[in-house]
């Protein structure tokens, strides 16, 4: 019995540990003080190609867009990975077949927006996708 115990206290540590190694090492850091950034939205389909430029203190882009979210008419929908952006400009996509992608000055964004950073003079882009 005592064996059990110790071995589930065990796993129980080493996940702690990994989650709090993640966070420390891994995770992406925000960027503290004021900067600049872009956001640029593009739904071809719709002929929006807006661009907005915002002066900030945030850290991380979804802080940004949850401050912005009634001027760039943004909804998020929550899962257990995280938020994901589900609407722009006023337009929903449908979730069967759309999605926003971001780039983060052109290149894919390799996170979704609660973990990307926010970095001076950076320019963020959701472009309406199919899949």
């Amino acid at each position: 019995m005592n064996k059990k115990i110790t071995a589930i206290v065990i796993v129980l540590v080493v996940a702690l540990l990994g989650f709090l190694g993640y966070r420390a090492f891994i995770s992406p850091k925000g960027v503290e003080g004021g900067k600049e950034v872009t956001i640029n939205i593009i739904v071809e389909k719709e002929g929006i190609d807006e661009t907005f430029k915002y002066n900030t203190d945030h850290e991380f882009l979804i802080e940004l867009l949850e401050e912005k979210q009634e001027e760039l008419d943004i909804s998020f929908e929550e899962f257990d990975f995280g938020k994901m952006v589900t609407g722009m400009m006023g337009y929903e996509v449908d979730p069967t077949s759309e999605y926003f992608h971001i780039y983060i000055n052109g290149e894919d964004a390799m996170t979704g927006v609660g973990e990307i950073p926010l970095n001076n003079e950076d320019i963020y882009t959701f472009e309406l996708k199919n899949f």
